[in-house]
């Protein structure tokens, strides 16, 4: 790892996997964890336990996916900032 990779990482103590799994849905948009699986090449484990990890954050969020009920998709969390 660089240097800086690794300050980043101890401050935000976030596992590796959280940190691609983030990349990958800026990159792609909203998705479900068996996309993500498959994008990654992460194992759906490591995958559930991130994304777990991740919501409970508030990093990203859960959204209903219209397109098929049963599944849930992933997205990149974005704030609101409102100008003063």
């Amino acid at each position: 790892m660089v240097g800086g990779n690794v300050k980043w990482f101890r401050s935000h103590r976030e596992p590796p996997s959280a940190s691609k799994i983030i990349r990958v849905i800026e990159a792609n948009g909203p998705m479900t964890s068996k996309e993500i699986v498959e994008t990654t090449n992460l194992a759906p484990r490591t995958v559930r336990y991130a994304l777990k990890r991740l919501v409970s954050e508030g990093s990203i969020s859960r959204v209903p996916n219209l397109s098929d009920l049963r599944q849930t998709l992933f997205m990149r969390h974005v704030e609101r900032r409102m100008n003063r």
